[in-house]
């Protein structure tokens, strides 16, 4: 394995982790849109939302950049300057690497949603309150998707592995 792909599948796992970070972002970021309009103040609302869509295209670049243009990504940090050797002798194909990588994430996803998301049925039952009544009724969904993801995610890493190498061949195809 030469520096250049050990550099391409750190930055693609650490990318695929900025990805299923973005699980719990994106729905903060629009939670919090819907708390700034609440004010009297419009300028402020119309801030809020200029601030949140900024950061937001920032997280996209920032994604973007890690999964599929990681070869430019690492030119332009010089990652593979100050090596002695050419090459790491590891046994292992990419697609493996980046299957161990997308298994331990979901794994990650699931264990840290499901304690969660039990929490907030308990709550749900002990108040006695119904589904939709309930103000914590949007996050028991949302721990419920994330647990069903994370899940997924140790499953079914194939899919995703697949994606991700057929993109990569793709965007190496397209610079020679």
């Amino acid at each position: 394995m030469t520096i250049k792909s050990f550099w391409a599948i750190i930055l693609k796992i650490l990318g695929i982790y900025l990805l299923f970070g973005s699980l719990t972002v994106v729905p903060q970021s629009i939670s919090t849109m819907f708390f700034a309009g609440v004010g009297d103040n419009s300028n402020d609302f119309i801030m809020s939302i200029l601030i949140i869509a900024l950061i937001m295209a920032i997280y996209i670049l920032i994604l973007i950049v890690f999964i599929f243009k990681t070869s430019w990504l690492i030119e332009k940090l010089r990652l593979e300057k100050g090596f002695s050797e050419d090459k790491i002798d590891l046994s292992v194909a990419n697609s493996q690497i980046f299957s161990i990588a997308i298994i331990v994430i979901g794994g990650l996803m699931f264990i840290d949603s499901l304690p969660i998301f039990c929490k907030h049925i308990f709550t749900n039952l002990q108040q006695k309150a119904l589904f939709n009544q309930s103000p914590e009724s949007g996050w028991v969904i949302f721990y419920f998707v994330k647990t069903v993801v994370g899940y997924l995610l140790m499953t079914n890493s194939k899919f995703l592995v697949a994606f991700i190498v057929k993109k990569q061949r793709i965007d190496d195809q397209m610079q020679e």
